[in-house]
């Protein structure tokens, strides 16, 4: 019985098919039915069904009978040495591999390619209507959540349609609409300007000491973000538009620190209303301070939010002998609106340049700062013509390819109709440019039943800017090009170097390493004192410049394994214990200052960093704040690097949950959890990565013991921390290797390369095809891991071998 119950542990869960003993079985059918009768039949068969699981009659996937991810599991089983058990009598690895390819044979010509047909998701649909309209208004806040397959929201399974999404659809389509038309003329540019000292809140909060501030050298200076705010009202706009904002700061008794400031854009109160802008070392003297300049749009109103952030902390009970570091604020600037067109750039762009149409006025409007102001409506001397050249113009590029007489008459009779019912020329346009923008060939993609080049077009720009073609894509549509793998090549090298490629690198690292989710938790306070916001920005900059950096030079993708390199600032390179003048020195590496920009930094053969599982930022998005979870983490590795995804667990099966005490440690918890037979088959997988992964804690740093707070001993008002149990990282992987640590586990899964290729590719297919991969898309993935490995397993590589594929261009 031992026995047999090892064998569903190792085997649970994976097998719940039976196969038929049907007259007609194939020859694979048949080989696949030899090998189970060999090595799983003892535990899995007529008399014995361990687990209730039966192999002597298990059936291959049918139209009837979806059984495709439970062949995956199997194909997963057999290709990691999961099975048969080690005390089974053992495959040549010939024959596994035979199995493994009839299997995969098999489903591919059972199963049907799933469709790539899908809607715009919520950054798609905003970036495309920017683009189409030429505006810059917020609208993917007005749609729903997008649903994710495969851990993307690029998958038409998770991107579905109701009849409440169209009417979400219609309110953003007319909020854009309204944001084509400036109502009335700009004001001429103009500089506004604050001298911080000579604002009377800011006198008065000098002058009654709120927060501490002080004056110095006719400047604001600030210690910390908090109450009260420096005000700028002299500098607000007074309309909306865009402006080239200027601060003037200076660093107030430093010390030995970098000093920094976070900058936002927004209304003065509420943080959900700001916009970040980015964070800017403070550098110079109360008399040559540091001007700082950015470009930002801003509403009627908003003010410039200029947050110290420094680090280390100054603690006034403990810091006693230093002088306390602050930011001085000597002057702040606005220059706009720097568009000064009228009618709007948008508005010539959606209503063309055209005699016939005007602005004209239609009434008076109040503004607090503006008298005599005329609101304007665009209007046409010949409606009904202009109403059919603007929606020929526009329905072609909404729907990203030549269209019919047929598909655009109906969009120009609804606002000739509306035209006809009384309603204005403006109302008449907005109908047919909103039922455009809910139209299905506009929010659809890869709708048309034949995949022509515009088809090919799209795919690239939403693939790699998650935007509508631009006029190269088409134009070389139009002329038939793009069906050439060779011009999609050169295509996929002008858009990674264009500026664009930064959505990409974003958005695919949002959700491939769930970087979407690292604010989503907090750390607590007591537990974890020195994390702060100049930490969590410097987590993702490391991340996203890796990233960028590894695309960019075309770098092998086992760098997200291992590396002997990364991107660091000031602030990171501290926490990672990289800031020692002296070990800089002696190993000769540069010492990193600032952190405002990031460099890279060749990280030392005896550190543990490198590669992404030891970024902090992943290191958070895989901790609740807390504590650290090695379930939580497991899963994270089996999916996001081993393309592996774990099954939720059992219903009625309770999570485990960290001793925070300290009574008792993770792994004896896992221990007692791993013995529901239930749960033992997932964990014997994804528990021994999370065990490697306790060397960091919940902000990423290295640890050899747990961080645990003492109940009822306090400090000043601060929880005590103490050292807990020892980490204990070793474990054995499922197919019997061992490892004492991390390192021992990260040399494991740089001996898995061929899976660790195979899952990044996968992901790359995913996102950019929409379409569901699997078991029966192997080969298009091992093609895509082949041609790549012609370049060094390159990510640039990878990604020209996903457009070169044969699925990328499939129906």
């Amino acid at each position: 019985m031992h026995t047999n119950r090892l064998a569903l542990a190792l085997l649970g869960g994976l097998f719940a098919l039976v196969l038929p003993q049907h007259p007609a079985l194939s020859a694979e059918q048949a080989d696949v039915r030899a090998f189970f009768k060999t090595h799983c039949i003892e535990c899995h068969g007529e008399e014995t069904q361990e687990g209730k699981i039966r192999l002597d009659t298990l059936e291959f996937p049918s139209p009837e009978n979806d059984t495709a991810h439970v062949w995956t599991r199997v194909v997963n089983a057999v290709e990691r040495g999961e099975m048969p058990p080690d005390y089974q009598e053992q495959p040549a690895d010939s024959e596994k591999q035979a199995l493994v390819t009839q299997i995969v044979q098999t489903i591919t010509s059972t199963i049907p390619q799933p469709s790539a047909l899908r809607r715009l998701n919520r950054l798609e649909y905003e970036r495309s209507v920017h683009d189409l309209l030429g505006v810059d208004v917020p609208l993917a806040d007005l749609l729903p959540e997008d649903g994710l397959v495969q851990g993307f929201d690029k998958g038409g399974d998770g991107l579905n349609f109701s009849s409440v999404l169209m009417e979400q659809y219609l309110e953003a389509a007319n909020v854009a609409f309204d944001a084509t038309i400036r109502r009335y003329a700009p004001l001429p540019a103009e500089t506004r300007r604050a001298d911080v000292m000579s604002i009377p809140q800011n006198i008065e909060s000098v002058r009654k000491n709120y927060g501490g501030v002080i004056e110095v050298d006719n400047s604001f200076v600030k210690f910390t973000p908090e109450w009260p705010i420096t005000r700028l009202d002299p500098v607000h706009p007074i309309e909306e538009g865009v402006y080239r904002c200027r601060i003037a700061v200076w660093p107030h008794d430093p010390g030995d620190r970098t000093l920094a400031v976070a900058l936002y854009v927004g209304s003065m109160f509420g943080k959900d209303t700001r916009d970040f802008v980015g964070i800017f070392d403070v550098t110079g003297t109360s008399k040559e301070p540091r001007i700082i300049e950015f470009t930002q749009q801003m509403s009627e109103g908003d003010t410039i939010h200029i947050l110290p952030r420094v680090w280390p902390e100054h603690i006034t009970w403990r810091d006693k002998n230093e002088k306390r570091p602050g930011v001085g604020i000597v002057w702040a600037e606005t220059y706009g609106p720097l568009d000064q067109s009228f009618p709007a750039k948008s508005t010539q762009k959606l209503f063309g340049d055209v005699s016939s149409i005007s602005m004209n006025e239609k009434y008076s409007i109040w503004m607090r700062n503006r008298k005599g102001v005329k609101y304007h409506v665009v209007e046409s001397t010949q409606p009904e013509a202009d109403i059919e050249r603007i929606l020929r113009d526009f329905v072609p590029r909404a729907f990203r390819r030549p269209v019919s007489d047929e598909e655009v008459r109906p969009f120009i009779e609804l606002a000739l109709g509306r035209l006809a019912g009384g309603r204005s020329f403006e109302e008449s346009v907005r109908s047919g440019i909103t039922a455009v923008l809910c139209s299905p060939h506009f929010l659809l993609l890869n709708c048309e039943p034949v995949v022509d080049d515009y088809t090919i077009a799209s795919r690239l720009s939403y693939f790699l800017w998650s935007t509508m073609p631009d006029e190269t894509l088409l134009q070389l549509a139009a002329e038939g090009k793009l069906s050439d793998p060779a011009v999609r090549n050169a295509q996929v090298e002008r858009m990674i170097q264009d500026p664009k490629i930064e959505t990409f690198v974003n958005d695919f690292t949002g959700q491939w390493l769930d970087l979407r989710d690292i604010e989503f938790t907090t750390p607590d306070k007591f537990m974890y004192p020195e994390y702060d916001p100049l930490l969590l920005e410097a987590m993702k900059g490391e991340t996203h410049h890796f990233f960028q950096h590894m695309l960019q030079e075309d770098l092998s993708v086992m760098n997200f394994v291992d590396s002997d390199w990364t991107f660091l600032n000031q602030r990171l390179a501290a926490h990672y214990g990289f800031l020692d003048r002296r070990w800089a020195a002696q190993y000769g590496f540069p010492l990193v200052e600032g952190h405002e920009h990031f460099q890279k930094f060749p990280i030392p053969s005896n550190s543990k960093r490198g590669g992404v599982l030891t970024h902090a930022s992943v290191m958070k998005v895989t901790a609740n704040g807390t504590t650290t979870s090695p379930v939580i983490r497991g899963v994270w590795v089996a999916d996001k690097l081993l393309g592996r995804p774990v099954p939720p667990p059992p219903p009625g099966v309770p999570a485990v949950e960290p001793d925070i005490r300290g009574a008792t440690t993770i792994r004896q918890q896992l221990e007692k959890h791993r013995a529901n037979a239930d749960c033992a088959s997932c964990h014997k997988r994804i528990d021994p990565a999370g065990f490697a992964l306790e060397e960091f804690d919940a902000i990423g740093s290295e640890r050899r013991r747990y961080r645990l707070v003492k109940e009822g001993d306090k400090i000043y008002g601060k929880s005590y921390l103490y050292p807990g149990p020892p980490v204990m990282s070793g474990d054995n992987l499922p197919d019997g290797r061992k490892f004492a640590s991390y390192d021992g586990f990260r040399q494991c899964l740089m001996q898995d390369q061929a899976f660790v290729k195979r899952a990044i590719a996968e992901k790359l297919l995913i996102y950019a095809t929409g379409r569901t991969v699997g078991l029966a898309q192997r080969e298009y993935v091992d093609q895509i891991v082949a041609e790549a490995a012609k370049h060094d397993d390159g990510l640039k590589s990878m990604i020209h071998a996903v457009v070169a594929n044969d699925l990328f261009v499939a129906p």
